[in-house]
């Protein structure tokens, strides 16, 4: 670390009455800093307003930046900067700054002001590895050498020196200086890799302005080394903000805005009476006219994580990728009490509601039992869709094996019928409030909120409630194999099979919104084998 040199007040505390602008200009310096290397240190009001120390070819170089901000409705102009005061020796603005060179090594100057300067300082304004001297600059040095042929500095330099390392920097008012602060800094983070809101940048910076202040009013008599920031030092608190701000930033994280690619593929769709119901089938697909039931396995797979764990548990991790995610996913899923096929296909529901209708999974209801027992409905998503208010999709699941679709779907109304009453709704949504994470979801509409609020009249939830339905099947079609024209019987079938339920639907559910999603299955045996497999390896 660099000492300060010739200790002194003048300048400092006294005279600061509240002025923030030269604090704003500190933390410019010490954000170049935290992007070059070969700065050391900032240091406020020692030798200068602002000290910005570097080492360059092996030579330390200070950089003498005075601050102005004078309010005047004219730019500043060769006689303003020249001028003595009070006639006294050395006290032009120009002399102050080459005044400034008290200590070995190299010397750099630099004014930073709010104000613009006039035609005849514009020379000044370039920086200097853009300059290619002798030039303008130089020739104005050799001017103010004559002027004032005693002004040397206590290094023994003159103005010759200065007028070639000297650089005037406008800055405009607080706001534009702070608003191109935020912009390096922001590209200063984007360095390390990390996202913070602009929130959380700003309030990055305001710590870096605090630190820059209290370096300024700090005594350098009495604790010298208050007034140096070092590079080591500001890489430690920006290391230590930014990691404040992930822990925040994970804690209210939307794990939901990734997901896999889409695998099933809808091939028939169908909405009726006045859109309150609707039928979507979707095909799994033939490769070289096999069924690609090992590649709906996998796609389940991905999926995995999402579907076991809670948002908060998720927040932290890449969980379509991580591992540890899928272990710890994989040994939910192992010891739930639920029929693996069951699991499968509120799987399924949860891929096709999160792909085809950008939902937000409040948690997979089939792992959290209340009083000892599960809900029918396994999935409880969020919709969102322009135009339409927020919308609570319960979803109820079944793989069907051949020969026994017509006493599922009896259970399906029978479920149905069940819930449309003051207990069973009032349940579901105590279920809902327990396992939901608002701050880990898009923001809802104040009717989806308040028919989720529990002191709410259970009625409510109709008025945002949807039942998408999913049945996985056994297909007589995908049994007999390969078919050139199997995607026109597959719509055959399923057609059947949602008029099928259509005509059982309890009178109950007359005004909810019923989405009916049907999955022709090649066999629901080898599919369940195919995907215990896969969680046995990935374990």
């Amino acid at each position: 670390m660099v000492s300060t040199y010739s200790p002194s007040n003048k300048g400092g505390p006294a005279a600061r009455q509240g002025f923030k602008y030269q604090d704003h200009v500190a933390v410019t310096f010490i954000l170049k800093m935290l992007r070059d290397s070969t700065y050391l240190q900032v240091e406020c009001e020692t030798a200068d307003d602002i000290v910005a120390v570097s080492q360059r070819a092996g030579e330390t170089v200070n950089e003498y930046i005075q601050v102005k901000t004078t309010e005047k409705d004219s730019k500043w102009n060769l006689t303003e900067c020249i001028t003595l005061e009070n006639k006294k020796a050395d006290t032009s603005l120009f002399q102050k700054s080459l005044k400034c060179d008290v200590r070995p090594g190299l010397a750099y100057f630099r004014i930073v002001s709010k104000r613009d300067i006039a035609k005849a300082l514009e020379y000044f304004a370039k920086e200097l590895d853009k300059r290619a001297t002798p030039d303008a600059a130089t020739d104005r040095g050799l001017k103010l050498a004559k002027k004032f042929p005693k002004s040397v500095s206590a290094q023994g330099r003159n103005f010759i020196y200065w007028a070639d390392h000297f650089v005037w920097q406008v800055c405009g008012d607080v706001a534009s200086l702070e608003a191109t602060n935020l912009r390096m800094l922001a590209e200063v983070i984007d360095l390390y890799g990390e996202s913070p809101s602009h929130r959380q940048q700003k309030d990055i910076y305001e710590s870096f302005l605090g630190w820059a202040d209290d370096a300024a009013t700090a005594n350098v008599k009495t604790v010298p080394e208050e007034k140096i920031i070092t590079r080591t030092a500001a890489l430690t608190r920006l290391k230590e903000l930014l990691d404040v701000a992930a822990k925040h930033s994970a804690a209210f994280a939307k794990p939901y805005k990734s997901k896999p690619d889409p695998f099933l593929v809808e091939f028939h769709t169908s909405t009726e009476d006045g859109l309150l119901r609707s039928l979507s089938g979707f095909d799994v697909e033939y490769d070289f006219e096999e069924w690609r039931g090992q590649q709906l396995a996998e796609h389940l797979l991905q999926w995995l994580p999402e579907f076991c764990l809670r948002a908060s548990e998720i927040a932290n991790f890449q969980i379509h990728h991580t591992p540890t995610v899928l272990a710890k996913s994989i040994h939910t899923l192992t010891h739930a009490t639920v029929p693996r096929d069951r699991l499968i296909a509120e799987l399924i529901l949860h891929t096709i509601l999160r792909s085809r209708e950008c939902s937000e999974p409040i948690a997979c209801k089939v792992f959290y039992a209340v009083n000892g027992k599960l809900s029918e409905f396994g999935n409880a998503h969020i919709v969102q869709q322009t135009g339409q208010p927020d919308q609570l999709w319960l979803g109820l699941s079944r793989m069907i094996t051949t020969g026994t679709m017509d006493q599922t779907l009896k259970e399906i109304c029978n479920v149905l019928d069940a819930t449309i009453s003051k207990a069973a709704l009032t349940e579901e949504r105590e279920i809902i409030i327990a396992l939901r994470e608002p701050h880990h979801h898009l923001p809802n509409t104040e009717a989806f909120n308040r028919a989720l609020h529990r002191n709410a009249p259970a009625q409510e939830m109709l008025n945002v409630l949807c039942f998408p339905i999913l049945l996985a099947y056994d297909s007589e079609t995908l049994a007999g194999g390969y078919l050139s024209d199997y995607l026109a019987k597959l719509k055959t079938e399923v057609t059947q099979h949602y008029n099928a339920l259509a005509s059982k639907l309890p009178s109950k559910i007359k005004q909810v919104k019923v989405v009916v999603f049907l999955v022709p299955i090649e066999s629901i045996q080898q599919l369940v084998q195919k995907f215990e497999s896969l969680c046995k390896a990935a374990s």
